[in-house]
């Protein structure tokens, strides 16, 4: 496979965030028919391990390992339900979050909230704490 379908492949892995929204993964989508087109048959297969590859490194390196979320949370670690937050705000299962609130190691990996799992971390605490204010202001 020659540099310059690397490098497309490369680029194309740096705009998943088009993905995002519905005019964006329209975009993407065509970037990627361009690009597989573009892409000799005989090469596709090498070209597809190489994208899966590259997609790879790129959510290892979003990985924020900084973050020392089981800090952080302190006491609230003990009062939130892991298994409510998991569920409603991720769609994962309990262990999901926390191994990731832990950095618990899985299959030889640390685990840890990537960019944007933060930050439905950070909206899920504000929308409970809103929830809990709400409450507190109809206890009469």
């Amino acid at each position: 496979m020659d540099k310059q379908i690397e490098g497309r492949i490369k680029e194309l892995v740096g705009k998943f965030h088009l993905l995002r929204t519905k005019e964006g993964s329209e975009e993407f989508d065509n970037i990627w028919r361009q690009l597989n087109a573009d892409i000799p048959a005989e090469q596709r297969k090498e070209a597809g391990q190489f994208l899966l590859q590259e997609m790879r490194q790129a959510r290892e390196r979003k990985k924020r390992m900084d973050v020392d979320v089981r800090n952080q949370l302190g006491d609230l670690y003990d009062v939130l339900s892991l298994s409510y937050i998991s569920k409603q705000y991720f769609q994962k299962d309990r262990s999901w979050l926390a191994q990731r609130i832990n950095g618990n190691q899985v299959n030889g990996k640390t685990c840890a909230f990537s960019e944007d799992e933060l930050e439905i971390l950070k909206l899920t605490l504000t929308d409970i704490k809103n929830k809990l204010s709400d409450t507190i202001l109809s206890i009469k």
